[in-house]
């Protein structure tokens, strides 16, 4: 499970463990299960859905389009989202439904007053922050080209979950893990991408294009803080490299 939008301290700990008493109290059949192919999911009936746990692929909560929570396999979380949120998937899903009249009635109220007071802390939470220049997130699936070489940098990915090979001509040169952030180096100096970047699995990352770059590196510099690092590691093996190929003048003398 991970959040699309920024989270108070200990709350994924806080959520993950609601969901563990919940599973702990409901039947450990489930009452169906369902696999749904791309898009399918926001076109169900949910009103008997009382818990629902995908077993495979990724489904999550939005609200007026924006994304709220993502949960994988194993996650579980209330079923009917309501009027306000609705569900959406990333490619096809498989998952478990409990519905309410299998549930004991009298778990029913602790069952949806945790989820609905996680959510209502989520975006209590994120209404007190100022507006976050980084707007979109992306999903990639494994084998899924992140950026790709040659191309014009109009904008940089923060990786936000998975890993993805950093490849040129294509040779690997790396691996990008979570944290990092993609094309940094071909939009600082405001050339081409000089990689690919492919997923290496499922992975997340958001988007920041061009013009709100520089907001970006303002109100949150940590996000960069890791990718300079990075470079700077490279640079000094491709120098230690580069010494390698060329120790220097002789010193021999005529």
């Amino acid at each position: 499970m991970f959040t699309l939008v920024k989270h108070p301290d200990n709350w994924l700990a806080r959520a993950q463990n609601h969901q563990i008493q919940c599973l702990k109290n409901v039947p450990a059949a489930p009452s169906e299960t369902k696999t749904l192919p791309r898009d399918a999911l926001m076109n169900e009936d949910t009103l008997n859905w009382a818990l629902v746990r995908p077993s495979e692929g990724l489904m999550g909560l939005a609200i007026d389009g924006n994304r709220l929570v993502a949960i994988e396999p194993g996650d579980a979380w209330l079923g009917h989202p309501g009027s306000r949120l609705n569900w959406f998937q990333e490619g096809a899903v498989t998952f478990d439904i409990w519905h309410w009249s299998d549930l004991p009635e009298d778990y029913i109220p602790t069952l949806i007053s945790g989820f609905h007071d996680s959510l209502l802390e989520l975006l209590h939470y994120n209404a007190q922050l100022p507006q976050d220049p980084a707007p979109g997130f992306e999903f990639f699936r494994s084998g899924d080209v992140i950026i790709r070489e040659g191309e014009v940098a109009d904008c940089v990915y923060t990786l936000i979950q998975g890993r993805a090979k950093v490849l040129r001509d294509g040779t690997q040169l790396g691996v990008a893990r979570e944290g990092e952030i993609l094309g940094l180096q071909a939009m600082l100096l405001n050339s081409t991408r000089t990689a690919t970047v492919v997923a290496e699995g499922s992975c997340s990352a958001v988007r920041v294009d061009y013009d709100r770059f520089q907001n970006l590196i303002a109100s949150r510099p940590e996000l960069v803080v890791s990718t300079l690092e990075t470079m700077a590691k490279q640079i000094e093996r491709m120098n230690q490299r580069l010494l390698q190929i060329d120790p220097g003048p002789s010193d021999d003398t005529d």
